[in-house]
């Protein structure tokens, strides 16, 4: 019997994460360059945070004292996640495009209540936009919505189906 309870036991136990590890200067630079020529966003913007990596993710976190206190909690979640590795190319997320997507300066697109419809559908808007092929900040007429991404003349959503949802009733 106690032998099944410590197997119990172990088996609820989460496998804890590895702290997400700051980042090189060679490897923000890379992130700078990428935000740069793709949305417009600026370096300057992120002075006051530090950038964190996991395996395949990177968080924005407030540069603090704090930071080194929390590697010895095991969060679940550090910071702000914004981008994702996805295959060989930089995902960024759609909160991250909410909170600093009003700097972009490229790559925008404003999408009507007709996308959103398609969207909601799981079917990607065929259109034929002045822009590279890639990731793209999708927005209505009031507000940055998140992600979306542009291939061979379709914009497809990554809009998380709640939020179109909530869109539906604008």
């Amino acid at each position: 019997m106690q032998s099944q309870l410590i197997k119990l036991k172990s088996s609820i136990v989460k496998k804890q994460k590895p702290f997400p590890l700051e980042i090189s200067q060679e490897e923000k630079d890379l992130l700078f360059s990428y935000l740069e020529e793709r949305f417009g966003i600026t370096r300057d913007i992120f002075y006051p945070y530090t950038f964190l990596k996991g395996v395949n993710n990177y968080w924005l976190f407030p540069k603090s004292s704090h930071l080194e206190k929390l590697k010895n909690l095991n969060p679940e979640v550090v910071g702000l996640l914004f981008l994702r590795k996805v295959s060989k190319y930089l995902k960024p997320t759609s909160a991250f495009l909410q909170r600093f997507g009003y700097h972009a300066t490229k790559n925008i697109v404003t999408i009507d209540k007709k996308a959103i419809d398609l969207f909601q559908k799981g079917r990607p808007l065929e259109v034929e936009l002045p822009i590279e092929p890639g990731y793209v900040i999708l927005r209505d007429k009031y507000w940055i919505l998140g992600c979306g991404l542009y291939l061979n003349g379709k914009l497809y959503s990554h809009l998380k189906t709640r939020l179109t949802n909530v869109l539906e009733g604008i």
